[in-house]
């Protein structure tokens, strides 16, 4: 037993003196660390001192600035004012303990308040978009056309230009889910529903309330319309039937101009991404077989709905192309394609953001109606949109006396309608008319009952 003792005892004084040998070695690397870190610590110290000394210098000079401002005479009636609100005191009493706040607590509060309130305009992309979709539906004149006259058009006049247009509605939407679908009874419970997801996309350039994207009922609306494009025959067999106008063609004729097959077409589409999304998966067929320096989508505010509500409201901004939805990115069979499009096939040179007071529908009607005609080399322009923007549309451009069905009654989901417009000038004012015998229902159509006007 002693034995072993002295042996351990030697193996513990050899560890020792390693131990020894080991420090000897580092400390002079250790004390020189350290040295430099106090050094460090010490120069952060005083690099800090003089900025710490600055803030407390902004603070009182802040301070001071907020017990002078509320002492405005001015100033001080509004704040005082603000006080007496029975709201303010309530909140007061249940945050700080006092009913009444004196003028300089008050103004805090509210810079505060607005403080906070541009911070969240940092951090959550659509919090702007929010503020400005309230004052837009309390404030917004959107629903102001242009006049519809029954002045007559001389076609065969030298300045009088023609454009072949297609109009695509949209597929159904998620505000079409929680708003105008089912009984209103449970409303409130699908419309609860749809702000729990809503909610969970606060910090996403996604919504489904703000630029409502397509439900599952629009995509299968969608795939239909694709489905009969697919499977008209072949049109335009005869040369040049592709340059007559729409009045004299076949359906067919018509379908194979959408798809690229003959012809030379332009699309264009609104910039809320119902309307892309639609007319990415019905002409699908017409992409794959071209190349973005050939067939892109044009996106255009233009076409931006006409409504107040927060649906026509584009969450993309200016000069910008939108995100695949998530509903769509995640498509079965589809939704890679559907990504691909939204990021190679859109063009937004003609996106100028959303909507503004200023621009109401006329002034839409007439940008739209500009950008056509400066089209070159082309006979068919292949618009995806929205109803109550094709109605007043039609509304607008087609003689003043007509009774047809395209000024009261909405596309349907997904239908195409096809028709021919007309430019001229005569003595000196410009000229534009949607001829309603060139009016011709590609699919889908028109809804059946038009809505009967308010007495």
């Amino acid at each position: 037993m002693d034995g072993a003792h002295l042996n351990v005892s030697h193996y513990v004084d050899v560890v020792k003196e390693q131990l020894v040998s080991a420090w000897a070695v580092a400390k002079p690397t250790a004390l020189a660390a350290s040295d430099a870190a106090l050094t460090a610590a010490t120069g952060a110290a005083d690099f800090l001192e003089p900025m710490n000394a600055k803030v407390m210098v902004a603070q009182a000079q802040l301070h001071d600035y907020v017990v002078r401002l509320s002492a405005v005479p001015a100033v001080q009636g509004v704040l005082e004012s603000i006080s007496e609100v029975g709201l303010v005191q309530d909140v007061a009493h249940a945050t700080l303990g006092q009913r009444k706040l004196a003028p300089e607590s008050l103004l805090w509060v509210l810079l505060l308040v607005i403080g906070f309130a541009l911070l969240t305009f940092l951090i959550v992309p659509k919090a702007k978009l929010a503020v400005w979709g309230f004052f837009y539906f309390f404030l917004a004149r959107d629903k102001k056309p242009c006049k519809p006259t029954d002045m007559k058009i001389d076609k065969n006049s030298p300045n009088c230009k023609r454009m072949k247009i297609v109009f695509i509605r949209h597929g159904e939407s998620q505000w079409n889910s929680v708003f105008n679908k089912g009984w209103k009874i449970f409303l409130p419970v699908r419309l609860v529903r749809a702000l729990i997801k809503e909610a969970s996309m606060v910090f996403q350039r996604d919504s489904l309330f703000y630029d409502s994207p397509l439900n599952a009922q629009g995509l299968q609306q969608g795939w239909d319309l694709l489905a009969f494009l697919a499977s008209q025959p072949p049109g335009c067999r005869e040369p040049g039937t592709c340059h007559k106008p729409v009045e004299q063609l076949q359906v067919e004729d018509i379908v194979s101009i959408i798809m690229g097959d003959a012809g030379e077409s332009v699309v264009a589409s609104s910039i809320l991404r119902r309307a892309i999304s639609t007319v990415l998966l019905a002409l699908s067929p017409r992409l794959l077989k071209s190349t973005f320096a050939k067939d892109r989508v044009h996106l255009m505010t233009s076409l931006q709905e006409i409504s107040r509500n927060v649906d026509t409201l584009s969450i993309t901004r200016s000069r910008t192309t939108p995100k695949v939805p998530v509903d769509e990115a995640r498509m079965k069979n589809m939704g890679d394609l559907m990504s691909h499009w939204y990021k190679t096939r859109l063009d937004s040179r003609q996106n100028s953001g959303n909507k503004t007071l200023g621009m109401k529908a006329d002034k839409r009607q007439r940008q739209f109606v500009k950008w056509v005609f400066e089209q070159r080399d082309v006979d068919c322009i292949i618009v995806g949109g929205h109803s109550l923007w094709f109605r007043e549309f039609f509304k607008s451009f087609m003689p003043k006396s007509s009774v047809h069905t395209a000024k009261t009654a909405k596309m349907v989901n997904c239908g195409v309608v096809a028709f021919d417009l007309y430019r001229t000038v005569q003595h000196g004012t410009e000229v534009i008319r949607i001829p309603p015998e060139s009016i011709k229902e590609i699919y889908g159509g028109f809804e059946g009952k038009a809505k009967k006007k308010k007495g």
